[in-house]
């Protein structure tokens, strides 16, 4: 019997105690009990009774025998409880002297339960609890009646404030207007607040305070319990997704309230609320369709938004279009509940999605770090399961929960959709059930520190909805899809907030239990082969054919396929145990019956399969050799580590024989107190300079002083997190209040620079202290950003910073970095990627690391696919300062195993409004199978940037993808200041001189856009590629005017022209649709003169363009063309070619 059914039926059930006896309920009803055992069952009309059976207004439940149910009885994971007499309960039932609550169907309550209006908290067995209770790392208190507390209440001689919703407060508490102050653990320090209520820590109102007993509930200093297993005398079935709380025990469930809600019962979509979102095919994940704003894919009717997808054809091919809305910058959300009414479609490769995402990636940063929350999934092949999921982290890592429907698919009907967002708590519903919960993850940068919980999922989101085709999830569509009925349906979305939310939550400390290895040392399972007991799991993915066999103690795999990955054929070990710190060696013997590879790796399955020990090739020949490989384990600790040997798409078929595996502890790396901090992945020596790490987001910061009246904390106000020191003090002298890190990683002879943003309440100076120096900074009300240089000799006077902020009045300090005072930090990559980002692409396949054992330290990425353009697989570093006027040389060191090009460039960071113009010109070079040392010298010719970015694109560099496994190397990457040019450009003679040979190069696009730069300013928007012609050209697809002509640009850059000189400008011109492009000589600096400038009206026929100019002055300025807003635009694709500019 389904519970789901049982509930409905059952719902208004009262039941009373009754003492089995013979009574008549139908015509041939009876009692029956038997002589054997005393059982009782029960016989009418219809039988002999089964399952569920409602006796004269009464619930019993008999076995597949009949016989009559006692005690506690689990029907599909829902728990209910009958008396001796075998009727069911509801409300209050007291079990062996514990106490437990059913509701009117019966069903066993979890979690927090109302009744009358009171609260009380059962365990996952469902036992009520008295005391201190933990919930989901947050700290309630209940009295021996197990009713919640609030107030300001006593325990055991310490005073704790509650708040309204039960939670136990730290950190600042205004109480009475006053403030308090409540420590980490939760009781009051310094002055104490007045108490309400005073208990004993078995929650008994006390007048005189008890010592805490030794068995009691643990107290809020103390680490949570795990959680136990159901104790229930009934046999128990399988439960599925369901988190064993129904929505209803939540203190917040009936408080919230309705904000905003879209019924979608008009005629056409609000854009008040609600954004078009269009994307080309391939965005993301693969897909095949392209997102359009066409009213075709996107539409209102009969009270619904639905979102279409559309099979046509392009170019002979099958091509898919389809809709996605959002309300980004519109209707954000910071916490709530939501609910959509939707109808999902069905069809292999149609995959709709109801998701939101943050309105402000750059917080946290890009995906995954930023945060994902997935309420709704469901992939078209099979409509009867659901997905809500959460992506977050650095390496990416996710938390999901399914639910599968009983009978029929979610295309079948609508249904609601929901989830409840609190601090450090996402629900999600599936029509008023809750089928999963996740309260446990975390947000930071590879190699940085856990930005305080509940991040990343403390920010406003915005929503999102639409209909994919195709994708590396659910696959393309087949002929099987119905493209007719391929429509997403929403009847509505409602958004409701609470009145307020306590953000004081504590992450969960899950238990890491790690088992210990074999008497031998070794911690896998079964290394000698000895059996088949399952220990080793043989897998296949992507197309991958093999079997394996053990005998005579050895494991030998036969590949038949090998797939089109590594990891098609695999051989695993789960559930290695690595502690955080431990040295482990792998060893192994091993043979193929020809030469031939395999690779080696341990990972994390658990978490994203993060490699502990990275792929290694293992080079096998036909004789058994032993293998040994050490590594460290350099993330927190995982019980669940998996040795993988991976034997898939790697050139050969032949039988691989293995046996003697071992890992083996051989040491172990213990965490020294006294040990320098880190160097952050973004080169800062100062840790937690953000003021966002450890639970009162002051980790490593050490706080003194000697004003009694002086508060310091961290302000937390819509995600701004800065350091407040208030003091109150008017004797208050600057040294009384001082905010230290000690043992910074600094080195010997090097050159730093102390970076730190700070203002104040009123004009005041406070100092900050390095290496025996003192630096003032001089504060007033406005933000501002102080900058202190200093240099390290052949002693340190002190790795410590300390920043004095004592005198009255209130101080802010943010963002404290100290850094390496060069322009490119950590170029010689001695510090890891310190200071580094690797950027890929989803549709790309690279990653990246430091190679110190052939290189010497050595930037290397492995690239699998480039991608489709340049700029999809990059290794960048943020925030290079150039100087207008200043000359620069640019030098580093590449190779690659694949003769290839890569393409370089120091650039303005466009994030925001897409001009990435390149100040040092983008430069392609050809990189091969050896080091070479490239140079570029250059002039800053635009004003002053502090944040230009210097990229290395490795993606599809010319137009040319690349799907061949291969590896780019760079390093020894050096920026330096020159007093004067040693190099000079191509075919740029020295202003003053006249040369009649053509100064553009490459102007008939030959060499792609080598010596060329383009740029789009948002709004403009445009795609700048080169036609697939033997006669190539420059081909610009303008999908965004913007507000100038300039807007969208293609230049040529530094072209030196003499004065007096006439020259001729030629060029080639044409565009798909009639419009104007504007060609221009101008000024590359300064005032931006223009010294000529002319209209070219264009329509589908090449035109030939001549423009004649006489130089009135020496100058190096840029040829350009300008695609944005004209006199005359149009949103249509332009093409350049044959460039000249001769003088006369």
């Amino acid at each position: 019997m389904k519970s789901i059914k049982l509930k409905k039926i059952i719902a208004g059930a009262i039941a009373a105690s009754m003492i089995p006896v013979m009574l008549q309920s139908g015509v041939n009803a009876e009692w029956k009990q038997s002589t054997d055992n005393g059982s009782w069952s029960y016989v009418d009309d219809s039988g002999l009774a089964t399952n569920w059976k409602l006796i004269d207004g009464k619930w019993y439940n008999f076995d597949e025998s009949g016989v009559m149910k006692t005690g506690w009885i689990n029907d599909n994971g829902i728990w209910y409880f009958a008396d001796a007499s075998g009727a069911m309960q509801t409300g209050w039932v007291n079990d062996k002297g514990i106490w437990y609550f059913t509701d009117a169907s019966g069903a066993m309550q979890t979690g927090w339960i109302n009744d009358r209006g009171t609260w009380y908290f059962t365990d996952t067995t469902g036992g009520m609890k008295t005391g201190w209770v933990n919930d989901k790392g947050t700290w309630y208190f209940t009295d021996t009646s197990g009713a919640m507390q609030t107030g300001v209440i006593e325990v055991a001689g310490k005073v704790y404030s509650l708040a309204s919703s039960g939670a136990m407060q730290t950190g600042k508490v205004i109480i009475d207007n006053k403030e308090y102050n409540f420590s980490s653990e939760g009781d009051a320090v310094g002055e104490i607040p007045k108490v309400v209520k005073a208990f004993d820590n078995k929650g008994a109102g006390v007048t005189k305070q008890a010592d805490k007993p030794a068995t009691t509930e643990v107290s809020p200093s103390s680490t949570t319990s795990k959680n136990s297993s159901s104790n229930h005398s009934s046999s128990s079935s399988n439960s599925g997704t369901n988190s064993g709380n129904n929505g209803n025990g939540n203190p917040e469930q009936n408080k919230w309230k309705l904000i905003w809600q879209d019924d979608f019962n008009g005629n056409e979509l609000n854009q008040n609320d609600w954004s078009y979102e269009k994307h080309d095919p391939g965005w993301v994940n693969n897909e095949l369709q392209e997102y359009t704003d066409s009213k075709e894919n996107i539409f209102v009717k009969d009270g619904n938004l639905v979102l279409k997808a559309i099979k046509t054809q392009k170019d002979g091919k099958d091509y898919y279009t389809s809709g996605k809305i959002n309300t980004k910058d519109k209707k954000t959300f910071k916490y709530g509940k939501f609910e959509i009414r939707a109808k999902a479609p069905k069809g292999q490769g149609l995959w709709p999605a109801l998701w939101m995402m943050p309105n402000n990636e750059s917080l946290y940063g890009q995906w995954p770090k930023c945060g994902e929350i997935d309420m709704m999934e469901v992939l078209g092949n099979e409509p009867n399961k659901l997905y809500g999921t959460i992506h977050y982290g650095d390496p990416h890592e996710q938390k999901q929960g399914t639910y599968v429907l009983d009978k029929g698919t979610f295309a079948d009907d609508y249904h609601i959709y929901g989830i409840e967002w609190v601090p450090g708590e996402i629900r999600w519903y599936i029509d008023g059930k809750l089928y999963y919960t996740a309260n446990d993850w975390f947000t930071k940068v590879e190699g940085g520190d856990e930005v305080t919980f509940p991040a990343p999922f403390d920010q406003p989101f915005y929503m999102q909805f639409n209909l994919a085709v195709g994708g590396s999830w659910p696959g393309n569509p087949d002929e099987t899809t119905d493209f007719d009925n391929a429509e997403f349906k929403v009847d509505y979305i409602k958004a409701y907030q609470l009145d307020s939310y306590d953000e004081n939550v504590k992450k969960p400390e899950a238990e890491v239990i790690l088992r210990d290895p074999d008497i031998n040392g070794n911690y896998i399972i079964n290394g000698d082969f000895s059996k088949d007991d399952g220990s080793w799991k043989f897998l296949t993915a992507l197309n991958g054919i093999g079997n394996y066999n053990i005998a005579n103690n050895k494991m030998t795999i036969s590949t038949k396929n090998a797939g089109t990955a590594d990891y098609s054929i695999q051989l695993v070990q789960p559930g290695v145990p690595l502690k955080e710190g431990g040295k482990y060696r792998v060893t192994f013997d091993a043979k193929a019956n020809e030469d031939r590879t395999m690779i080696a790796d341990v990972s994390g399955p658990d978490r994203s399969y993060v490699r502990y020990f990275n792929d290694t090739k293992v080079d096998l020949t036909t004789d058994v050799k032993t293998y040994s490989y050490e590594f460290t384990m350099d993330k927190e600790d995982d019980a669940n580590g998996r040795l993988e040997f991976n034997l898939g798409n790697q050139g050969s078929l032949a039988d691989v024989e293995l046996s003697n595996v071992k890992i083996e502890k051989i040491g172990q790396i213990e965490k020294d107190e006294n040990e320098s901090k880190k160097i952050m992945p973004d080169g800062n020596y100062v840790n937690n300079g953000t003021f966002d790490v450890g639970e009162d987001r002051m980790k490593y910061w050490e706080v003194k002083s000697k004003s009694t009246n002086t508060q310091i904390n961290v302000t937390n106000s819509n995600n701004s997190r800065e350091l407040k020191v208030d003091t109150k003090d008017n004797n208050s002298l600057l040294e009384d209040v001082s905010v230290k890190q000690t043992n910074l990683a600094l080195t010997k002879n090097d050159n730093y620079a102390l970076y730190f943003d700070a203002y104040a309440d009123k004009d005041k100076t406070i100092k900050a202290c390095i290496n025996g120096e003192e630096f003032s900074a001089d504060l007033t009300n406005n933000k501002k950003t102080f900058k202190f240089e200093f240099s390290t000799g052949e002693e340190l006077s002190s790795k410590d910073l300390e920043l004095l902020l004592g005198g009255q009045g209130i101080t802010y300090i943010d963002n404290v970095r100290i850094e390496e005072n060069s322009l490119i930090r950590n170029g010689a990559f001695d510090s890891g990627l310190t200071g580094w980002n690797v950027y890929v692409d989803g549709s790309s396949q690279a990653s990246g690391s430091v190679d110190s054992l052939k290189e010497k330290n050595a930037a290397q990425l492995e690239i699998a696919d480039t991608g489709d353009q340049d700029w999809k697989i990059q290794l960048k570093q943020n925030n290079v300062k150039l100087e207008e006027g200043q000359k620069y040389r640019l030098s580093f060191d590449a190779k690659s195993t694949t003769d290839r090009d890569i393409m370089y460039a120091i650039q303005r960071d466009g994030s925001k409004d897409n001009n990435w113009d390149p100040y040092s010109g983008s430069k392609v070079i050809e990189v091969g199978n050896d080091f070479k040392t490239y140079t570029n010298e250059f002039e800053m010719k635009k004003p002053t940037d502090e944040n230009a970015i210097f990229t290395i694109s490795m993606g599809a560099v010319n137009g040319k993808q690349i799907k061949d496994k291969h590896t780019v190397t760079v390093d020894n990457v050096k920026l330096e200041k020159i007093d004067e040019l040693t190099t000079s450009p191509e075919n740029k003679p020295e202003a003053g001189t006249v040369n009649n040979d053509n100064l553009i190069t490459n102007g008939d696009f030959s060499s792609e856009f080598s010596n060329w730069g383009y740029f789009a300013t948002t709004p403009a928007a445009a795609t700048f590629s080169i036609t697939n012609d033997t006669d190539k050209a420059a081909a610009i697809d303008v999908t965004g005017l913007g507000t100038n002509a300039w807007d969208a640009m293609l230049y040529s850059d530094d072209i030196n022209l003499s004065n007096g000189v006439k020259y001729i400008l030629e060029f080639d011109a044409w565009a798909d649709e009639d419009r104007d492009i504007v060609a221009e000589i101008q000024q590359n600096s300064g005032a931006y003169n223009t010294y000529a400038a002319k209209t070219v009206a264009l329509d589908g026929t090449k035109k030939h363009v001549t423009l004649e100019f006489t130089m009135p002055n020496d100058d190096a300025p840029q040829v350009k063309f300008c695609f944005g807003n004209t006199s005359n635009p149009t949103l249509t694709k332009v093409y350049i070619d044959n460039v000249s500019l001769k003088a006369e």
